[in-house]
C-alpha cells in the first residue's frame, strides 16, 4: 500500500464542514490511507474548531495556519482540500501546485475561465493533479439514472428537458455564510454558478457536450450586505431569477428556469423525455438525479426509481461497485474525498479532474454571457476565452 495521504483542509467554513464529514466516514468505515495534518483559515478560531472536531474524531491533532503560504513554510502537506469562497480558490491553490502538491478544489474549479486555465497550467508543470469536487454525479441516484438513460437506454434517444424552480425565499444575508455569495467579486455569479455547477457538470456527464445557450436573467432583491472579505457595505448584485434555453450537440433541447424571486403560486418541475418514456427527477433543486428518478414509459407504464436502482446495483461486478461506492458509502461527498485520496496516493487521474470542473464552469459562464450580449453564446467560446465580457472586471480586480 502506498504511504498515508497527509492532507490540509484550506477554508474551515460552511461547505468544509461536509468534507469533513466525508472524512469522517471514511475512517469510520476503516479506511486509513490519510491524515488531516492542517487547517488553514484566516479566521483561526474556525480553524480551530475544525481542528477539535478531527481530533474528536480521529485521536490525531491538526495545526491551525491562518494562509496557505503560512503553512507551506511550516510543513507543506500531500495534498490540499481548498473550500474557500470562490474568488480565493486560485490564490488558495495555485501556490500548492506550484510545489507539486496536489488540491481538490470546490465548485467551480477557479474564479473565471482564465483562472481555471492558470490552475491548470500550473498542474502540468509540476505534475500535480487537479480533482473538482463534484459530488453529485457520485450519489447512487445520479450513477444509477446515468445508467438507466445511456447504458438501459430506458426513456429511448433523449429528446428534450424542462427543470423549473420558482419560488419567494430570502437566504440569510446577515451570515457570512451567504453574504459572500451575494457579490460577484467573490462568488463570480448567483446561484447559476453555484449551486448551477452540479446542474452543468451533470448536464454535461449525461447528455454530453452543449453547443450552445440563450439566457435571461434579473436581480430584482438588492438589499445592502455587511461588506464580508473586507469589502465593506455593497448591494447585492447577483442574478436570483434566470430563463434559459440550451442545445446540445446531440439535438437535444432543455430549459433550465429558476427564481427565489417568484412572489405567488410555486412551480416545481424536472422532467426528462425521450423517444421511449420520461424521467420524472425527484430532486426539485440543481442537484439531478441525486435523489433518483422515476420512470414512465410510452405505453403508461410506472417504474419507481427503487426499481431502476435495483437493477442498477445488480449490473455491478463486486469490484466495480468497490469503486463507486467505496467501503459502501454512497453520500457523494464521502466518494469525492476518498476518490482525491486515492488518486494522490496511487498517481493517477482523479474521476472529476479540474478540466471537467472548468467545462461545468463554461457551462454556466455562457449564460452569464449569453444575457450580457442579448444572443445565443457556445460554451466552447467561453472555454477557450474567446467570449469573456462578463468576466474581464472579475479578472482585473483579482490580477488573473
Amino acid at each position: 500500500m502506498p504511504n498515508q495521504v497527509n492532507v490540509a483542509l484550506v477554508g474551515c467554513g460552511g461547505i468544509a464542514g461536509a468534507h469533513l464529514a466525508g472524512y469522517e466516514k471514511l475512517l469510520q468505515a476503516g479506511y486509513d490511507q490519510f491524515r488531516l495534518t492542517a487547517m488553514v483559515d484566516s479566521d483561526l478560531a474556525r480553524a480551530r474548531a475544525m481542528a477539535e472536531r478531527w481530533a474528536a474524531c480521529s485521536g490525531e491533532s491538526a495545526a491551525v495556519y491562518p494562509s496557505v503560504e503560512e503553512m507551506l513554510k511550516v510543513d507543506p502537506p500531500d495534498a490540499a482540500d481548498i473550500c474557500t469562497p470562490h474568488a480565493f480558490h486560485h490564490t488558495a491553490a495555485l501556490p500548492c501546485l506550484k510545489r507539486g502538491i496536489s488540491v481538490m478544489i470546490e465548485k467551480p474549479c477557479g474564479l473565471t475561465v482564465r483562472a481555471s486555465h492558470k490552475l491548470l497550467a500550473a498542474a502540468e508543470k509540476s505534475g500535480a493533479w487537479i480533482a473538482t469536487a463534484e459530488q453529485i454525479r457520485r450519489c447512487k441516484g445520479a450513477r444509477a439514472m446515468e445508467w438507466a438513460i445511456n447504458r438501459k437506454k430506458l426513456i429511448g434517444a433523449p429528446r428534450f428537458f424542462t427543470m423549473e424552480v420558482f419560488g419567494h425565499s430570502e437566504f440569510d444575508w446577515k451570515s457570512y455564510a451567504f453574504a459572500w455569495r451575494g457579490l460577484r467579486l467573490l462568488t463570480g455569479g448567483g446561484m447559476l454558478l453555484d449551486a448551477g455547477a452540479h446542474f452543468a457538470d451533470m448536464m454535461l456527464h449525461v447528455f454530453g457536450p452543449v453547443a450552445e445557450v440563450f439566457c435571461d436573467m434579473r436581480t430584482f432583491f438588492t438589499p445592502t450586505l455587511n461588506g464580508p472579505a473586507g469589502l465593506g457595505k455593497c448591494k447585492l448584485d447577483v442574478e436570483d431569477t434566470w430563463l434559459a434555453t440550451l442545445r446540445f450537440e446531440s439535438g437535444l433541447v432543455g430549459h433550465w428556469a429558476w427564481s427565489r424571486e417568484a412572489r405567488g403560486h410555486a412551480v416545481n418541475c424536472s422532467g426528462y423525455y425521450g423517444a421511449k418514456g420520461s424521467l420524472q427527477d425527484r430532486q426539485k433543486w440543481m442537484h439531478p438525479f441525486q435523489n433518483g428518478a422515476d420512470l414512465t414509459l410510452a405505453d403508461g407504464t410506472e417504474i419507481l426509481y427503487e426499481e431502476v436502482e435495483k437493477q442498477y446495483l445488480a449490473s455491478l461486478s463486486p469490484r466495480r461497485a468497490a469503486q463507486l461506492f467505496p467501503y459502501g458509502l454512497d453520500d457523494g461527498i464521502s466518494n469525492e474525498c476518498w476518490d482525491f485520496v486515492e488518486s494522490v496516493a496511487r498517481n493517477r487521474a482523479p474521476e472529476v479532474d479540474g478540466l471537467a470542473g472548468l467545462k461545468a464552469k463554461s457551462l454556466c459562464y455562457a449564460f452569464y454571457e449569453s444575457n450580457l450580449s442579448g444572443r445565443p453564446v457556445s460554451p466552447a467560446d467561453v472555454e477557450s476565452g474567446k467570449i469573456r465580457a462578463y468576466q474581464k472586471d472579475l479578472d482585473k480586480y483579482w490580477k488573473i
